[in-house]
């Protein structure tokens, strides 16, 4: 059965840390969705998430608003940047950190997943620094 889901009626919560509000809108907890996460993430200037990776999941993020950075390869030494229009595919099990390229103005992307909910596996290392403006 077809499902909707108002605008009017999504709550943020937490995201990955206290620069990040994560709005979930498609999942098994909210649709009974059995292999798609949908979610609007909204991160502050400058925050950024932790070392991670999403396991099996393969993650397609549109740009909203805003300017992203992501880190991923070896070392987190490869840079892609995105913005406003543009489309960030992450595969499965790539080790990445996503960041607000931004210090002031919000980021604010969609995300989809084909798994059925919030799947994020946190990895040890370093954070690469920011790069200088």
């Amino acid at each position: 059965m077809v499902k909707h889901i108002s605008g009017a009626s999504l709550r943020g919560g937490a995201g990955q840390n206290d620069a990040m509000e994560r709005t979930i809108v498609v999942s098994r907890d909210t649709v009974g969705s059995s292999g798609l996460y949908t979610s609007i993430v909204r991160t502050a200037g400058g925050g950024r998430t932790e070392i991670h990776h999403h396991g099996a999941c393969e993650t397609s993020i549109y740009i909203v608003r805003g300017r992203a950075r992501f880190y991923a390869g070896e070392g987190l030494r490869d840079i892609v940047e995105a913005i406003e229009g543009d489309f960030i595919y992450v595969p499965a099990f790539e080790v990445h950190v996503e960041e607000n390229a931004s210090d002031t103005d919000e980021l604010v992307v969609l995300l989809s997943r084909n798994c059925d909910g919030s799947v994020v596996h946190y990895v040890e290392g370093t954070l690469p620094e920011r790069p200088v403006r």
